[in-house]
């Protein structure tokens, strides 16, 4: 069995051995790919409300499509450690190339999650509106888990940036997640002043 596809109970408790089955990066895609579900969900049932809006359909299949490219991507990740314990193993000259290289790999993904996560909270902002409301909990919630996930995934791929030192990719990579993390902030901000917003209009 694969690890995205794995019980909840199972991949958990890969997370909390002790051992290299799972870690962070894992973690942080499980937790955008929950934000990924809920925004699929807000979406559809907005979409059910109003189905001429094309627009709607079209954050939701985006946001499912999502949901299951960050259920591989734990998986992927789990491989990307691996792969670098692997070469940290090697004795042989090429080890240091072959650490270098497990790194880029093992820094794509987490980038690849910050990445998912920053567009899954521009869906979450786009939704404030049509969203039903008996759904806008569940779009907050979809929003904090997007931008938990993306400022873990972003931890996780800088701790692998250090370890690359002055490789190419290190200075790319690390403009990337700087231009994702002020771009989620923003996000993110506009999502709770909304909803803070709205939740003190209705008990007044």
């Amino acid at each position: 069995m694969s690890v995205a596809t794995e019980t909840v109970e199972g991949l958990l408790a890969r997370i909390a051995s002790a051992g290299p089955e799972a870690g962070g990066g894992a973690a942080a895609a499980l937790t955008a790919a929950t934000a990924a579900a809920l925004v699929a969900m807000v979406g559809g049932i907005a979409t059910r409300h109003a189905p001429e809006e094309s627009g709607l359909r079209e954050i939701a299949g985006e946001a499912d499509a999502l949901r299951q490219r960050l259920t591989d991507l734990i998986g992927f990740d789990v491989d990307a450690y691996r792969r670098v314990l692997d070469a940290r193993r090697l004795t042989a000259e090429p080890r240091a190339a072959a650490i270098r290289d497990a790194l880029v790999g093992a820094t794509e993904v987490p980038l690849e999650v910050a990445t998912a996560s920053a567009r899954l909270l521009e869906h979450c902002v786009a939704l404030l509106a049509p969203a039903r409301p008996s759904t806008r909990s569940d779009l907050g919630v979809a929003g904090l888990l997007a931008a938990a996930a993306l400022d873990a995934a972003a931890l996780t791929a800088r701790t692998n940036l250090r370890a690359l030192e002055a490789h190419p990719f290190v200075a790319d990579a690390g403009a990337q997640l700087d231009r994702l993390l002020r771009h989620g902030g923003a996000l993110r901000e506009r999502l709770s002043q909304a909803l803070v917003g709205r939740y003190e209009r209705s008990h007044t």
